[in-house]
């Protein structure tokens, strides 16, 4: 993975700021204990040398970055800095003291001292740069799960059966070529509505549940057309919980479901019961049936439109939301607990 190399870079200068202070403390508690005399030109000295160590590793972090170096080889690049450094560094100190005649063997004095601070870096820089990576990975990840989730509301978004369309606008022509021009435009203003509904909202925003409910009521208006006095609705929802936000297409699946199990599948029909309630300071939401029940239980409650409800109440409302599938003897019920979250609009 690339570095990110600009808080590398200012790890590299913290680091040594850091070691500057040190050396800072080190001189004054010489002057102020052991009272000896502070040379101008030892503390330049000094502070010099830390300016070229923080040239020389932030020339390293450059080429750890277009080489990729693993960490054994930094460290070998560090080592050969340090045995390049080093010499140099107590050359430069001999000839500004001229306290000592030249030998070789004084150009790797004080060698563990000077290669302690490096070596030092090169760990403190591996660690951080560990660091970096780690937290990269992690805003990746939350990235892409964001991506896939995103991903899988646009799908459920475009779930809308096409068939459901289709048959809808068939029912439209047939309605015309029956000169029912009346049941036409209303069945025509109907599914209008509700695909605009459906098509307007993302399945990932909050949206009142007076508006949810509209939708539904003209999705049904449609399915009366196909079913008849087959498809019965009755309606028990509070006008207080009306404002409540709610994910948008959170009921229609489920009254889908409802119309596929219980009203479709039996010559009778089915009643579909939707309520809507507040309680214990939640707001309590249901779709029920008289379908067959238990006869259903394993496609009617196992669905993927159900599992993208569950997933979408956690990413709204996480823990705080329940959803509670119950299959009956006679009749399928679908439970929704929200916390209260009115709409200010």
């Amino acid at each position: 993975m690339p570095l990110d190399l600009a808080r590398l870079f200012r790890f590299n200068l913290w680091f040594w700021c850091a070691v500057a202070s040190f050396e800072v403390i080190n001189l004054l508690l010489e002057v102020l204990v052991w009272k000896e005399k502070l040379e101008l030109k030892y503390f330049l000295l000094s502070m010099g040398a830390l300016v070229v160590q923080l040239g020389l590793t932030s020339a390293l972090i450059t080429v750890a970055n277009r080489w990729q170096l693993s960490a054994l080889r930094l460290f070998l690049a560090t080592a050969v800095l340090a045995l390049c450094y080093i010499p140099l560094f107590n050359y430069a100190s001999m000839s500004l003291w001229q306290k000592y005649d030249f030998h070789l063997n004084l150009l790797l004095g004080q060698l563990d001292t000077h290669a302690l601070e490096i070596f030092v870096w090169a760990a403190g820089f591996l660690s951080f740069n560990r660091y970096c990576q780690q937290q990269a990975q992690l805003q990746e990840s939350h990235r892409l799960a964001q991506n896939i989730q995103q991903l899988e509301l646009q799908a459920l978004r475009h779930q809308l059966n096409p068939h459901f369309t289709f048959n809808a606008l068939n029912s439209v022509c047939a309605l015309l070529e029956a000169e029912r021009f009346d049941d036409a435009e209303l069945m025509s203003e109907q599914l209008s509505t509700f695909l605009r509904y459906s098509l307007s909202h993302s399945p990932d925003s909050l949206v009142r549940l007076a508006d949810e409910l509209g939708a539904i009521e003209a999705y049904l208006t449609l399915q009366k057309t196909r079913f008849g006095d087959k498809l019965r609705v009755d309606w028990q929802v509070d006008e207080q919980v009306k404002q409540q936000l709610v994910p948008a297409l959170l009921l229609q699946p489920l009254v889908e479901n409802a119309i596929k199990y219980a009203v479709a599948a039996r010559q009778n029909g089915a009643t579909i019961t939707i309520i809507g309630s507040q309680q214990d300071g939640q707001v309590q939401l249901s779709v029920q049936d008289d379908g067959p029940g238990e006869q259903t239980q394993t496609s009617h409650g196992t669905g993927v439109g159900l599992r993208n409800i569950r997933d979408r109440l956690y990413q709204h409302f996480g823990e705080k939301a329940q959803l509670v599938v119950q299959s009956l003897p006679a009749g399928f019920v679908v439970a929704i607990a929200l916390p209260q979250q009115q709409s200010t609009s």
